[in-house]
């Protein structure tokens, strides 16, 4: 497993490194069976606790390699213009269970920050993969996911309408200029062009299928649709509901 050696904080967010594997936000597991909400965004529910738009703080730990941490909401105002603050003050929940980015983005500021952080490789980290090619669609998108070789990482080739972005991100994270393109990309709502709104689906698409959805040293062609995380939360659960989930084992 990989963590940071101490906190370190994003814009929005801090992360603090843990003893265990596996990420949380807010003390939420970032798994299958903590996503109750998968269509505009992910939100992560445990109990009373929830944390909205959690793919902003997902994509950019997978981009720098990290398996084991806690991300931490940190805003204390209210911001009543967007639907995720109205839904918690309606909830009574705290503005800080909102750890997406404002701008539409997938963090930046954490993403540099990790960039700089002391990174601790403590034990392994067991993870999942495919036995088999897996395609999957839903709302107008279709998605292929199939197995690469032990410590491959993640492929992925992506279409949004007329945009597309290709990237390799290997177990220990991607390199600069990849992370640099996708954390300052806005997401599709907000995106001036459909080669914009690709690349941010990077982000997303590691976020809900290589971290929620445990699938790792795969390659990912998607035909993204809108409201795409239900297209790769809805092919995570695929997996395993047809059984071409395996675990790979331990790196």
């Amino acid at each position: 497993m990989r963590t940071i050696d101490a906190d370190v904080d994003g814009e929005f967010v801090r992360v603090e490194p843990v003893e265990s594997d596996g990420l949380r936000v807010n003390g939420i597991p970032a798994d299958l069976a903590h996503t109750r909400k998968a269509d505009v965004r992910i939100d992560l529910v445990e109990g009373c606790k929830r944390c909205f738009v959690a793919e902003h703080v997902l994509g950019p730990l997978r981009l720098r390699g990290i398996t084991a941490a806690n991300v931490v909401g940190t805003v204390e105002t209210w911001d009543f213009a967007r639907p995720e603050h109205r839904f918690c003050y309606g909830a009574d929940l705290a503005p800080s269970a909102v750890v997406g980015h404002p701008e539409g983005l997938p963090n930046p500021a954490l993403a540099a920050a990790l960039g700089s952080a002391g990174i601790v490789s403590n034990g392994d980290r067991s993870f999942g993969t495919v036995s088999e090619p897996l395609e999957y669609s839903h709302g107008g998108g279709t998605i292929r996911i199939e197995p690469l070789d032990p410590g491959t990482g993640v492929e992925l080739d992506l279409v949004y309408g007329d945009g597309s972005f290709a990237c390799t991100v290997p177990p220990d994270g991607a390199d600069e200029a990849t992370i640099d393109a996708v954390t300052h990309s806005t997401t599709p709502y907000l995106a001036p062009s459909d080669e914009e709104a690709a690349t941010h689906a990077v982000a997303d698409v590691l976020s809900d299928v290589v971290v929620i959805g445990d699938l790792d040293d795969v390659r990912i062609e998607a035909d993204l649709g809108d409201a795409y995380h239900a297209l790769t939360i809805g092919a995570a659960r695929r997996a395993r509901a047809c059984g071409a989930y395996v675990e790979r084992g331990e790196r």
